[in-house]
Order: structure tokens, then C-alpha cells, then sequence
């Protein structure tokens, strides 16, 4: 579960970013997504380990079946952090100007001024740095759930 805050800091960089803006809806989707795997692998791992005496091959497929979710887990962090680095790279060069010349505010927040690339890009770095964390977090969790 301490996944999802370091993917909560990316979403709310990229949010308050006003070159990358509504992207970080694919932030919360990404979070969503995780939060429905990580609690089915964990309530699967608890269930193998609490009817192990009971039912052993009933114990054995949902064990199996956590640690699948588990591996599962890392995969779409690990995707979704590529996915997001790059596609909020791209959208920031160019909604910043770097390749056209023209700026495009993407949203709907004036936090940050939009004439400041320095912050805007802060933001955007520590945004991709979140999402490393919380891929580096995902491969702890499911070191544990497998345990």
C-alpha cells in the first residue's frame, strides 16, 4: 500500500505542473489500478496462509495466485513508469514550447506560473522520480507478499 504515495506526489506534480497538467490523470488511473492488484494479492496470500491447514491445494492455488498478482504488480508499475516518463516528456516539450516556440497551458490550476520553465521542470523531474520510487517500492512489497 505505501506504493500508492509516492505515486501520489507524482500525480499531484504533474497536476500542478502547468505544461504536463490533466495528464496526471493517467497518474490516477495508474494508482487505481495498482490499489485493486495490491489488495487482491494480498487478501490471496493471507487466505493461502490462514487455510493451509484446511485445504492444501486450496492453500497452494491461492498462494500461487498471489505471488502471479504480485509479479503483476511490478510489471504494470514498471510499465506504467516508462509509459509516464516518456509520454510527460513529450508533452512538456511541447506544450512548453522547447519544440514549437509556442506554450500551451495544460492546466486548469495557475499555481505555477507558466513563464517559468525552471519550476515547470522541477515538477516535471520530480514527478518521474516519484514514480521511480514507488517502482522501487513495488519490487520491497512484493518481496513481502511473496514471504
Amino acid at each position: 500500500m505505501y506504493v500508492l504515495i509516492p505515486l501520489l506526489f507524482s500525480a499531484i506534480c504533474s497536476f500542478v505542473n502547468p505544461y504536463v497538467g490533466l495528464f496526471s490523470m493517467f497518474t490516477i488511473v495508474e494508482i487505481i489500478i495498482i490499489f485493486c492488484v495490491d489488495i487482491n494479492a494480498n487478501i490471496r496470500m493471507r487466505q493461502s496462509r490462514a487455510s493451509s491447514a484446511e485445504d492444501a491445494v486450496r492453500a497452494e492455488r491461492m498462494g500461487r495466485s498471489g505471488k502471479i498478482l504480485a509479479t503483476a504488480e511490478c510489471i504494470f508499475i514498471i510499465l506504467f513508469t516508462v509509459i509516464t516518463t516518456v509520454v510527460s516528456l513529450g508533452v512538456w516539450m511541447l506544450a512548453s514550447g522547447s519544440l514549437t516556440g509556442d506554450t500551451v497551458i495544460m492546466t486548469p490550476l495557475r499555481i505555477v506560473p507558466e513563464d517559468d520553465l525552471t519550476i515547470s521542470c522541477m515538477l516535471l523531474i520530480a514527478g518521474i522520480l516519484f514514480q521511480i520510487i514507488a517502482m522501487v517500492l513495488g519490487f520491497v512489497r512484493r518481496k513481502q507478499l511473496i514471504r
